[in-house]
């Protein structure tokens, strides 16, 4: 068993995520050397108005889990509100992009490439 202390995690600073706007504080919770099924798992802190920019999955699946705060999703062509609690799940083929309209942590979940969640 693993176990990974949060005092041990050095938080990096990404700049426009995926050509989204603003900056996030980023803790990379897992990599790829840590698990068999998933490639990577990170904590997003973000202000409101920063963004995760618009792009697609051709080969893995993500999860977004809201800790806190609020923002809006888009799903392919559609856009949902998020709130603390709720999830979603962008499958292999589609694309999705995040909004924080309050600030928020967001947790990223991407499982290794032909693998589903």
């Amino acid at each position: 068993m693993d176990i990974i202390k949060n005092k041990d995690i050095i938080p990096s600073i990404c700049e426009k995520c995926h050509d989204g706007e603003g900056t996030l504080l980023c803790k990379s919770l897992l990599t790829d050397l840590c698990c068999e099924t998933l490639n990577f798992m990170h904590s997003d802190y973000m202000p409101a108005g920063v963004s995760i920019g618009l792009h697609k999955h051709e080969g893995n699946e993500e999860i977004y889990y809201l800790v806190s705060g609020k923002g809006i999703i888009t799903c392919d062509d559609k856009e949902y509100e998020m709130k603390a609690g709720d999830i979603s799940i962008c499958r292999i083929g589609h694309s999705h992009a995040f909004k924080a309209t309050d600030d928020c942590i967001l947790i990223v979940i991407g499982s290794k490439w032909g693998e589903k969640l």
